[in-house]
C-alpha cells in the first residue's frame, strides 16, 4: 500500500498545485487554454511519436489488447444508453454516455500507467492509444448526434475525432517502429527533453481546470456516470482477461488503468458544441477526476502493484 500511496499521491499532489495555483491567481484560464493547445498540438503528439517509434511493436503491441479496450468502450456505451429511460436523461443521454466511456487517456492514463509500471507501462499505455482514441473518439461523436436534435453536420466533428495531432503522431510512431529507422542522438535527446514536459505539464493542465463551482449539474446522474466510468468500465476490462484465462502481467494492468481514468476535460467542449448537456459534463468530469485519486489506489491494490 505504500508503494502504491507514492504511486498515485504525487500525481494528485500536481492537480493540487495547478489547481491552488489558479485559484491564487498567479495563472488564469487563458494560459490554461494555451498550455493545453502546447500540449495537445506539441507536447504530447511528440511523446507519442517518440515512445511508440522506439517501441518494439512485437512485445508491447497485442490484438486482444486492443479488443478489450474496444469492448468494455461499447459495454459501457450500451449500458449507459440502457439507463436512457430509466434515468430520463433526454437530451443528456449523448453527455451521460461520453463521460461514462471517454476517459482521460493522455492526461491522466498516461502519466499514472508510466509511474506505476516505468517505460514499460508508458509505450504500452502509448501504443493502446494509437488504436483506442480515434475509436473512442467517433465513438463520442455517435453518442452525442443519437441524443442530439440540432441536425448538424457530423462531418466536421468527425474528421476532428479522427484526425488530428494525436492520431497523426501515433500514426507516425507505428510506421516508424515497423521501418526500423533510427534516430542520431542529437534528435533524440531533442524528443526526450520535449517529452519529459508533457506529462508534468498535463497534471498541472488538469488542476488548473478543476472548479468546484462546475459540481452544478445533476450529481446523482454524475455520480452514477463516474461509477461506469471509474468501477464498471475496469472490472469489465478485469474480467474479460479473466474470461480469456490471460495472466495479469504490466501489459494487461495497464489497460485496466487507462480505462479506470476519468472522464476527459475535452468531454465538456463536445457537450457544448452538439447540444448535448455541458453541465452534467462538468460536473462529471470533476467528480470522476476527484474520485480517481481513490480509484485508481483501488485498482493498483487490486492488481497487486
Amino acid at each position: 500500500m505504500v508503494t502504491i500511496i507514492q504511486i498515485v499521491l504525487p500525481v494528485f499532489i500536481v492537480l493540487a498545485l495547478g489547481y491552488a495555483v489558479k485559484r491564487a491567481g498567479l495563472i488564469d484560464d487563458a494560459f490554461i487554454r494555451t498550455a493545453n493547445r502546447l500540449i495537445f498540438n506539441v507536447c504530447l503528439p511528440v511523446l507519442l511519436y517518440y515512445k511508440i517509434s522506439l517501441a518494439d511493436l512485437s512485445s508491447v503491441f497485442s490484438a486482444l489488447h486492443v479488443g478489450v479496450m474496444y469492448i468494455s468502450v461499447i459495454v459501457i456505451f450500451l449500458i449507459s444508453f440502457l439507463l436512457n429511460r430509466p434515468l430520463k436523461l433526454g437530451h443528456s443521454a449523448g453527455t451521460f454516455a461520453i463521460d461514462s466511456f471517454r476517459a482521460n487517456f493522455a492526461y491522466m492514463g498516461l502519466p499514472v500507467s508510466a509511474y506505476a509500471f516505468g517505460d514499460m507501462g508508458l509505450v504500452t499505455a502509448s501504443v493502446l492509444m494509437a488504436f483506442v482514441v480515434p475509436f473512442a473518439n467517433l465513438l463520442s461523436v455517435v453518442a452525442l448526434a443519437i441524443s442530439s436534435h440540432a441536425g448538424k453536420s457530423l462531418k466536421p466533428l468527425i474528421r476532428t475525432a479522427l484526425f488530428n495531432p494525436l492520431a497523426a503522431a501515433c500514426v507516425a510512431g507505428l510506421l516508424t517502429s515497423w521501418s526500423g529507422i533510427h534516430f542520431p542522438d542529437f534528435f533524440s535527446r531533442s524528443l526526450d527533453i520535449v517529452s519529459g514536459v508533457t506529462l508534468p505539464l498535463a497534471l498541472f493542465s488538469v488542476g488548473g481546470t478543476i472548479s468546484i463551482e462546475k459540481l452544478r449539474g445533476d450529481m446523482f446522474r454524475a455520480s452514477l456516470s463516474a461509477l461506469l466510468k471509474l468501477v464498471v468500465m475496469p472490472l469489465t476490462a478485469f474480467a474479460l482477461f479473466s474470461a480469456f484465462g490471460v495472466a495479469i502481467g504490466i501489459p494487461e494492468k495497464t489497460v485496466i488503468i487507462m480505462v479506470s481514468a476519468p472522464a476527459a476535460t475535452v468531454n465538456y467542449v463536445l457537450a457544448a458544441t452538439m447540444d448535448g448537456d455541458p453541465s452534467l459534463a462538468g460536473s462529471s468530469i470533476v467528480l470522476s477526476t476527484l474520485l480517481s485519486v481513490l480509484t485508481f489506489t483501488l485498482w493498483l491494490f487490486v492488481l497487486g502493484v
